[in-house]
C-alpha cells in the first residue's frame, strides 16, 4: 500500500514538473476542479469552488486564453488556441471554496509545441443544439471529427478544432428559453485541400446566404442526414470554406502580429506606438473635385432648369396671344358674310345697356334674351328706322 501511494506521488510530482502542453493553432482545454489542488473531496461539492485564472504576477489572462464555468460538469474550464511562435509560459489559478473560505493556489507551467502540420484549410461550421461546455467532451468531439475523417474529408487525417467559441461572442442572441442551448462556433482545420464533397457542398447552401434569418430547420442539403444521425444540427447559413489566404488577419495598427505572443521581446520605441506614416504615403485630396460637385454642378443644373421654365412660359404666352386675335368668320342665312373678333369683353352700348340693373329683373327675362347675351357672336338688333320726313322727332335708341 505504501509503495502505491509513494507510485502515485511521483506521477503527480512528475506531472506538475512537466505541466501542461499545448499545440499552437490548435484548441487546447485545461480542466480545474479541486483534484488540481490536490483536494479530495464529493464530486457534488465541486458547486462549492470558485476559481480565477491570469498570468503569473498578471492580473488577467492573454486574449487568447478564455475562462468559462460549466455548472454540468461542476468544474471550470481554460481553453484557447496558442498563436504561432508562442513560447512556454505559465498561468495562476487561485480556488476559493465557499464553505470554509479556504484559497488554494496553483501555479501551472505550458508547455507550447510547434504544430508540425499547418492549418492550410479550415471548415467554418455553426452548430445549434450545443453548449460551449459540451464542446470540451472528448466523446462529443471525437464524434465530430470522425465524422470529417469518413464522410466528408477523407484526405484530412490531421483534421483538429482550430477555433472554439460560443455563438453569443460571435454575436448570436441568448434563446428565449434558458434551456436551450446557444450554440457554439468552430473551425476544423487541416493541411489538406478540400475535398470534392465539401466543394459541393459549400455551393449547395450558397442559395441560402441570400435569407435573412436563416432558416433553422434547413433539411435539404445532401449531408444533412450524417449530421442528424451524429446529433449535430447545423447552422447552414454559416457553413463556410476558408482557405489560407482568406484566413489572414488584419492586425490594427496599434500593435503588429506578433503583439498577442506573450514574453515577446519589443523594442521599446515600438510597443504600443502609433507608426505615423509618410507624408508621400498620404493621399493627396483635389480640392477643385469637390468645388466642382458641390458648386458648379448644382449651379449649372440651376441654370438649365430656369430656361426650360422661361421657354415654356414664352412659348404658352405667344400661343395665347395668337389665339385671341385670330378673326371668326360665318356666312349668315341670307348669304352676307359676317366678320367678328371673339373678344369677349367686347360689346355694343345697346348690350351693355341690356343687362339687368339687379339680380331680380335677370329672373324675368325670357330665354331669348338670355340665350342672345350668353353668345358672344349674335349681333344686336339694329336700331328703329325713321323717314326724312320726320327730322323734327329725330330719336335713336342707344
Amino acid at each position: 500500500m505504501k509503495m502505491f501511494i509513494w507510485i502515485i506521488t511521483i506521477i503527480w510530482g512528475l506531472q506538475d514538473a512537466l505541466g501542461e502542453s499545448i499545440l499552437t493553432s490548435k484548441v487546447f482545454v485545461i480542466p480545474i476542479g479541486p483534484e488540481l489542488f490536490g483536494v479530495t473531496e464529493d464530486s457534488s461539492q465541486g458547486t462549492d469552488f470558485s476559481y480565477q485564472a491570469s498570468l503569473l504576477n498578471s492580473p488577467d489572462l492573454p486574449p487568447w486564453i478564455h475562462y468559462t464555468y460549466s455548472g454540468k460538469h461542476h468544474q471550470g474550464f481554460l481553453y484557447g488556441v496558442a498563436p504561432k511562435n508562442q513560447g512556454n509560459f505559465t498561468l495562476q489559478i487561485v480556488g476559493l471554496s465557499k464553505k470554509t473560505y479556504n484559497t488554494n493556489y496553483k501555479v501551472l507551467d505550458m508547455n507550447v509545441q510547434q504544430n508540425e502540420n499547418s492549418t492550410k484549410y479550415e471548415v467554418y461550421l455553426k452548430i445549434d443544439n450545443l453548449r460551449i461546455d459540451d464542446a470540451f467532451n472528448k466523446t462529443t468531439v471525437e464524434t465530430l471529427l470522425d465524422l470529417f475523417r469518413k464522410e466528408l474529408w477523407l484526405e484530412a487525417k490531421d483534421v483538429c478544432i482550430t477555433y472554439l467559441a460560443s455563438a453569443v461572442e460571435e454575436g448570436a442572441r441568448l434563446p428565449l428559453d434558458p434551456n436551450e442551448p446557444e450554440g457554439v462556433v468552430l473551425k476544423l482545420g487541416s493541411s489538406a485541400p478540400f475535398s470534392e464533397v465539401l466543394m459541393k457542398l459549400e455551393e449547395e447552401v450558397k442559395p441560402l446566404k441570400k435569407k435573412f434569418p436563416c432558416p433553422k430547420d434547413y433539411k435539404r442539403t445532401s449531408k444533412e442526414v450524417l449530421f442528424r444521425k451524429a446529433h449535430f444540427y447545423l447552422d447552414w447559413c454559416s457553413f463556410k470554406l476558408i482557405s489560407e489566404n482568406q484566413s489572414q488577419h488584419q492586425e490594427s495598427a496599434r500593435r503588429g502580429s506578433s503583439m498577442n505572443v506573450i514574453g515577446r521581446q519589443t523594442p521599446e520605441h515600438a510597443e504600443w506606438r502609433w507608426a505615423r506614416p509618410k507624408k508621400s504615403d498620404i493621399p493627396t485630396r483635389s480640392y477643385f473635385k469637390e468645388i466642382l460637385t458641390t458648386v458648379f454642378i448644382p449651379t449649372l443644373l440651376l441654370f438649365i432648369l430656369a430656361l426650360l421654365l422661361s421657354t415654356t412660359f414664352c412659348l404658352h404666352h405667344e400661343k395665347a396671344d395668337k389665339r385671341e386675335s385670330t378673326p371668326m368668320e360665318g356666312v349668315g342665312n341670307n348669304g352676307v358674310q359676317m366678320v367678328q373678333y371673339a373678344a369677349s369683353e367686347r360689346g355694343t352700348l345697346r348690350s351693355l345697356s341690356a343687362q339687368p340693373s339687379s339680380p331680380s329683373d335677370s329672373l324675368l327675362r325670357s330665354p331669348r334674351t338670355s340665350t342672345e347675351r350668353g353668345n358672344p357672336y349674335v349681333r344686336p338688333n339694329p336700331p328703329p328706322y325713321t323717314g326724312p320726313t320726320s327730322l323734327g322727332t329725330l330719336r335713336v335708341d342707344f
